[in-house]
C-alpha cells in the first residue's frame, strides 16, 4: 500500500502553484513595461507592430538617447 502524507501532497502543490503564479506574474510584468515602451514611442503596442515597424521603434530610441 502506499500511503503518502496529505500535507506533503498539498505543499508540493502550494509549491507549484507559486511557482507558476510567479513565472506568469513576471510574465506579465515584462509584458507591461515592454508594451508600454512601444506605446510611447510608436504610438502602438508591441503586439500591434510587425518586425521593421518594431526596427524602426527601436531605431528612434536609439535617435533619443544620443
Amino acid at each position: 500500500m502506499a500511503s503518502s502524507d496529505p500535507y506533503k501532497d498539498i505543499n508540493n502543490i502550494l509549491k507549484i502553484a507559486l511557482i507558476v503564479a510567479l513565472i506568469l506574474g513576471s510574465y506579465n510584468l515584462w509584458s507591461f513595461f515592454n508594451s508600454s515602451r512601444y506605446q510611447a514611442l510608436c504610438g502602438a503596442s508591441f503586439w500591434e507592430l510587425n518586425r521593421p515597424e518594431l526596427e524602426s521603434c527601436l531605431d528612434q530610441k536609439k535617435e533619443l538617447d544620443k
